[in-house]
């Protein structure tokens, strides 16, 4: 069980290593929460944008060092589901049912270590009113946990699995008073399993659905993305000198 939270380490070490490394001139400390949807994008969804978005909900703290740079932390609960047949995907028959058909519905949990860089310069500590809006990319480093199913010769097991993933995206933000900020952003996850999309029911398999023991040509690995609002309230104010002009 020790190695199977090897990543989930990893995500949080990065976090506090990019936040340490800011640590002298952080300007202030925020923390908040995160509210929109999910999506899956894999076998049974080769490349369709929002489609069967789910719900997801997470929490928020993040650094920020200046006026164009932060680093964020999130815990979000995503939950991804899709079925077939679908539009452009022939499967066969799972075993036992008069109609060919399939579905999942997953609840993950992800972890993430993001850097934020805003276009145009935020909240700056001396020009407050100018500096109220800008879009931002942002990327990094997460885990995702998830229960990954086994097969053995008594059936399918199921165990808790830590996976590393790529995580990036972007947004917008606009700081709405003194101590309140709010954002969109559209999240992407590159993961590197093929099996987020398999429920462990013996039926079939998405990425093998012949049974010829080779992945899918569609996606050799599962991603999903999630996109809403954050709310974020400032917690504390670092006192920055006058200088420059200001």
């Amino acid at each position: 069980m020790i190695f199977k939270f090897r990543t989930f380490f990893v995500v949080i070490l990065a976090f506090f290593l990019l936040s340490y490394t800011t640590g002298w001139s952080q300007e202030r400390i925020e923390a908040g929460f995160f509210i929109g949807g999910s999506y899956y994008n894999g076998d049974l969804n080769p490349g369709k944008q929002f489609y069967g978005v789910q719900p997801s909900l997470g929490g928020v703290f993040r650094v920020v060092s200046n006026s164009r740079i932060a680093f964020k932390g999130t815990l979000t609960a995503v939950n991804i589901q899709g079925d077939y047949p679908g539009e452009d995907i022939q499967y066969p028959s799972v075993t036992g049912n008069s109609s060919p058909q399939y579905s999942f519905d997953r609840t993950m949990a992800d972890m993430a270590a993001q850097i934020e860089v805003n276009f145009f310069e935020y909240d700056h500590p001396f020009r407050r009113d100018e500096t109220r809006f800008s879009p931002y990319i942002t990327a990094g480093i997460a885990s995702t946990l998830y229960r990954r199913y086994y097969s053995d010769d008594g059936g399918s097991s199921e165990n808790p699995h830590f996976i590393l993933s790529l995580p990036f995206g972007i947004g917008i933000k606009w700081k709405l008073s003194d101590w309140v900020h709010v954002g969109l952003e559209w999240n992407f996850r590159k993961t590197f399993v093929d099996d987020l999309d398999t429920m462990g029911h013996g039926a079939i398999d998405p990425s093998d659905p012949y049974g010829f023991n080779q992945p899918s040509s569609l996606h050799n690995n599962d991603w999903y993305s999630f996109a809403g609002v954050l709310v974020t309230f400032d917690l504390f104010h670092r006192k920055v000198s006058c200088n420059a002009g200001y």
